[in-house]
């Protein structure tokens, strides 16, 4: 007899809260009040909704103004270093020491041969010339924001000269002023 009366009794409980439901819902339908809430709420989702359409254009319009900036900038220096490099060229084909096919003209030398001039090309004062050149143009092509950063060359990468240099400090530190250094050499000579 219980379980029926408790069945009973839920049922009529959710019939009760079912014809609650519809009142309220046919309520919110003809209520002015409720009718006045749902355009006001409209119209606020809809003044949200062009606000961010305007703040995204106005997004777009800054980011397509920065790169025609950024690339304006970057013709210019581009056009500024073509400049500079031309006057550069013409600097060394006006001269007379341009004319000989065998000069050099970031040692500014001269030679009288094809072979003297590849070995010139090989030598360390060339190189080291070279990667200066070769620094400070990738310096100013970082500070004009052309090209990205990149770490130091690496000890495989570096001249030969700065090798040997760095195996003798390490030599002459490794030995002490009282100790000998087994590859001086310079007690051999004889007098």
């Amino acid at each position: 007899m219980e379980k029926e009366n408790k069945k009973i009794t839920d049922e009529a409980k959710k019939e009760f809260n079912e014809s609650v439901r519809s009142l309220v819902l046919h309520i919110k339908k003809k209520d002015p009040r409720c009718i006045a809430q749902k355009e006001k709420q409209k119209q606020l989702e809809e003044e949200r909704l062009a606000a961010e359409k305007r703040r995204k254009e106005e997004q777009r319009r800054k980011r397509a103004e920065e790169i025609e900036r950024i690339t304006k900038q970057e013709q210019d220096m581009i056009a500024e270093h073509e400049e500079r490099l031309d006057g550069l060229l013409n600097e060394f084909s006006d001269s007379e020491e341009e004319a000989d096919p065998f000069y050099c003209p970031l040692c500014k030398k001269l030679f009288k041969s094809d072979k003297m001039m590849k070995q010139h090309e090989k030598s360390k004062k060339h190189k080291e010339k070279l990667a200066e050149l070769q620094g400070e143009f990738a310096e100013e092509l970082q500070a004009a924001g052309l090209a990205p950063k990149t770490e130091e060359l690496a000890e495989d990468d570096a001249p030969r000269s700065t090798k040997k240099k760095k195996k003798k400090n390490r030599r002459q530190q490794h030995f002490s002023s009282d100790e000998e250094d087994p590859y001086d050499v310079s007690h051999l000579k004889d007098d």
